[in-house]
C-alpha cells in the first residue's frame, strides 16, 4: 500500500513538473511572440526614417569619395592603423591615435567578410569609410527602441495607459524624431569619413537599449564594447545608466513646494524615498535637494541596490583594469592629450545645444520674454511656469560662471593653431576683446535655462482628452494642479481630465533625470582640454532623446479643428499645431540646411596653407 502511495505521489510530482514546464514553454513562446511583434513594429515604424537616413548617408559618402578620395586630417592615422589590423599586425600602434581599436576591429570584421565572399579584392579608403555608412543604417533602429521606451516611461509618469500611446505619440512624430536625431549635423558629417564617433554613438545606444530591456549580461558586454570606441563612454554606460538604475529603483515622491533640506534628508533616510519633483514645478534649490536625497536614499538602500548595480560596477572594473594596464586613459600622443579640469566646457555646451536645437527651444524663450497676449495662439501655454529664474537665483549662478570664465578658461594649442575647424573661429571671436568672454556669461545662462527647462515639457492648452483609468497603482502625486489626482497606493481612480474643457498637460521629466544627465555630462567633458563639437555629440543625443513633445490633441478634437478650417493655410495650421509638433519640421529644416552648408563648404571651399603648397585644406567640425 505504501508503494502505491509513493507511486501516486511520484505521479503527482511528475504531473506538476509537466504542467510547470508547459507553462514555462507557453510563457517563452508568448515572450518570443511579443518580441517578434515589437521588432516588426520597430521595422515598420522606422522604415521611412531609415530609408531617408541611409539614402542621405550614401549620397554624402558618394560626394566625399568624388571630391576627397584620399584620407583627410585624422583619417590618415585611422586608415594606417586599420591597414595594420587588416594585415594582422595587432601589436603595432600609431603614436598619434588616442582612442581604442574598436573602429578597426569593426572594419576588420566587415571587410574580412567582404574579402571572404569575394565582394572586394583590395581595400580602399572608400571601403573603410563605408563602415560608418553601415553604422548610419543601423542607428535609426536603436534610436527607435530607446526613444520609444523613454516615451512610454514618461507617459506612465503622467498616468496614461501604455496601450493608448500610439494615438498619443503618432508614428509620424516617432519617425520624425528618429530622423532628426540621426541627421544631427556633427554626427551626420562623419557618416562619410573614417572617424570613431558614429560607432561610438551606436555602441552607447546599444547599451542603453539593453538597460531599457533590463538585460544585464548583454548590457555588460555592450558597455565594455562601447569603451573600445571612446574612453569617455564610461561616463554614459556606467555612471549615467547606473545612476538611472538607482533612480528607477528608488521610489519617487514630491511632498510639495518649499520643503526644507532637513525634511528632505529625513524623508529620504526614513522612507528610502527619492525627492524628485517635476522639472516644470522645480526651482534651482530643488536640484541640490534631489542630489542630496539621491545620496541619502542610495546609502540607506545600498544593500538592496547593490545586486542591480553589478553590471555597471563590472563595466567600471573593466575600465579600471584598462587604466592600470595602460598607465592612463589616453593610448597614444599623451603629451598633447593630458587630462585636466576644464570647467568651462560646461559653459560651452549650452550655446552648442541652443545653436542646434533652437527650433525645439524657441517657445520657451518666447514665453519667458514676451507677454502671453503677443505670442501666437498655437504657442500660448496659459502657464507662468516658464518664466526666467528669479534674480536671487540668476545672479549667484552667473557669478559662478564668471569665476569659471576668469580662472578656468583653457585654450589648447591646437584650438588656435588649426583654422580648419569651426571652433577656431568661435574662439577667435570670443577672444577678440578681453571683455567678450565675460559678456558671454548671460548667453550661457539663458541657453542653460532653456535646455534644462525643455526637459520639463512644454505645457500647451489642449482640448478635452478622454478620461482614462490609472493603469496601475502609483505613489502619491502632488495635487496642486487641478488636472492631477492624488492616487494612494492600492487605489484605482478615474483621472478627472474630462471635467475640464481645456487642460494644461506636461509630459515632462523629473529633476532626477536632469541631475543624472548633468553629472554624466560634466564628467565626460570637463576632463578634456581640447574643445571639439564631436565631444558634445553624446551629451546632446541623450538630452535630445529625453526632449518631450507636447501632448497631442485628441484625434476627435484635431479632426474637428481641421474641418472648421476653411482656407488651405488654416488647414495646414490645424494639422501642424493640433495633431503634430511643428517644432520637428523646423528642426528637420534647420538640420538639413546646416548639413548642406557644412557639406558644401567642406567639398568646395578648399584652401592652401603657405607652408604646404599644393595640398588642399578643408573646413570641418
Amino acid at each position: 500500500m505504501s508503494e502505491g502511495i509513493l507511486e501516486l505521489g511520484d505521479d503527482i510530482v511528475r504531473a506538476q513538473r509537466h504542467q510547470m514546464q508547459r507553462r514555462q514553454t507557453q510563457q517563452q513562446q508568448t515572450q518570443q511572440g511579443l518580441m517578434m511583434e515589437l521588432y516588426l513594429a520597430m521595422f515598420e515604424s522606422t522604415y521611412t526614417a531609415w530609408a531617408i537616413v541611409a539614402g542621405l548617408a550614401v549620397v554624402w559618402h558618394y560626394h566625399i569619395e568624388s571630391v576627397v578620395p584620399r584620407p583627410y586630417l585624422d583619417e590618415f592615422f585611422h586608415v594606417q592603423q586599420a591597414e595594420l589590423y587588416l594585415q594582422g599586425r595587432f601589436q603595432e600602434w600609431h603614436p598619434k591615435i588616442t582612442t581604442p581599436p574598436g573602429l578597426y576591429l569593426v572594419s576588420l570584421a566587415y571587410l574580412g567578410f567582404l574579402s571572404i565572399t569575394r565582394i572586394i579584392d583590395e581595400v580602399h579608403v572608400a571601403d573603410l569609410r563605408r563602415t560608418n555608412v553601415m553604422a548610419a543604417g543601423l542607428l535609426p533602429f536603436h534610436v527607435w527602441f530607446v526613444i520609444h521606451e523613454i516615451v512610454v516611461a514618461t507617459y506612465h509618469e503622467s498616468q496614461v495607459e501604455r496601450t493608448l500611446l500610439p494615438s498619443m505619440w503618432s508614428m509620424i512624430e516617432l519617425n520624425h524624431a528618429i530622423l532628426n536625431i540621426c541627421i544631427f549635423p556633427p554626427l551626420f558629417f562623419f557618416y562619410g569619413l573614417y572617424y570613431t564617433d558614429v560607432w561610438s554613438v551606436l555602441a552607447v545606444l546599444t547599451t542603453y537599449q539593453f538597460y531599457c530591456r533590463r538585460w544585464k549580461k548583454p548590457l555588460v558586454a555592450a558597455g565594455i564594447a562601447s569603451l573600445l570606441f571612446r574612453q569617455t563612454n564610461i561616463f554614459w554606460v556606467a555612471v549615467y545608466l547606473g545612476g538611472s538604475e538607482v533612480v528607477r529603483r528608488l521610489e519617487k515622491g514630491h511632498p510639495g513646494h518649499d520643503v526644507r533640506v532637513s525634511d528632505v534628508v529625513k524623508a529620504s533616510w526614513r522612507h528610502s524615498c527619492l525627492y524628485s519633483p517635476r522639472i516644470s514645478q522645480a526651482c534651482l534649490e530643488d536640484y541640490f535637494k534631489v542630489g542630496l536625497s539621491l545620496v541619502v536614499a542610495s546609502a540607506k538602500e545600498s544593500f538592496q541596490l547593490f545586486p542591480h548595480l553589478k553590471p555597471y560596477l563590472s563595466i567600471l572594473g573593466a575600465f579600471g583594469f584598462f587604466l592600470i594596464w595602460n598607465d592612463g586613459v589616453v593610448l597614444g600622443d599623451k603629451e598633447n592629450h593630458v587630462a585636466s579640469i576644464h570647467l568651462a566646457q560646461m559653459l560651452y555646451i549650452w550655446p552648442y545645444i541652443m545653436f542646434f536645437s533652437f527650433p525645439l527651444l524657441y517657445p520657451y524663450i518666447l514665453q519667458a520674454l514676451i507677454p502671453q497676449k503677443y505670442i501666437p495662439s498655437p504657442l500660448r501655454s496659459g502657464s507662468t511656469r516658464h518664466q526666467l529664474p528669479r534674480l536671487v537665483v540668476a545672479i549667484p549662478v552667473m557669478a559662478v560662471m564668471l569665476i569659471i570664465v576668469h580662472f578656468n578658461t583653457l585654450v589648447h594649442p591646437f584650438t588656435l593653431a588649426d583654422n580648419r575647424h569651426y571652433t577656431f573661429y568661435a574662439f577667435r571671436l570670443l577672444f577678440r576683446h578681453p571683455s567678450i568672454k565675460y559678456l558671454a556669461v548671460p548667453v550661457y545662462f539663458i541657453c542653460a535655462w532653456a535646455a534644462i527647462t525643455g526637459l520639463g515639457g512644454l505645457p500647451i492648452v489642449q482640448g478635452p482628452i478622454y478620461p482614462l483609468q490609472a493603469s496601475r497603482p502609483r505613489a502619491s502625486v502632488h495635487a496642486g494642479n487641478p488636472s492631477q489626482a492624488e492616487v494612494r497606493r492600492g487605489d484605482r481612480v478615474r483621472l478627472p481630465f474630462a471635467s475640464y474643457p481645456s487642460i494644461i498637460v506636461e509630459p515632462g521629466h523629473r529633476v532626477s533625470t536632469a541631475v543624472i544627465w548633468l553629472i554624466a555630462t560634466t564628467l565626460s567633458v570637463v576632463t578634456a582640454p581640447l574643445v571639439e563639437p564631436r565631444y558634445f555629440i553624446i551629451p546632446w543625443l541623450i538630452w535630445r532623446l529625453h526632449m518631450p513633445s507636447p501632448w497631442p490633441t485628441s484625434e476627435e478634437a484635431a479632426q474637428k479643428r481641421k474641418k472648421r478650417a476653411k482656407t488651405r493655410g488654416a488647414r495646414l495650421k490645424a494639422m501642424f499645431f493640433a495633431k503634430h509638433d511643428h517644432r520637428l519640421w523646423l528642426e528637420t529644416a534647420w538640420f538639413l540646411f546646416v548639413n548642406w552648408a557644412t557639406g558644401y563648404v567642406f567639398l568646395n571651399w578648399g584652401f592652401e596653407w603657405p607652408q604646404e603648397k599644393g595640398k588642399v585644406q578643408r573646413f570641418m567640425w
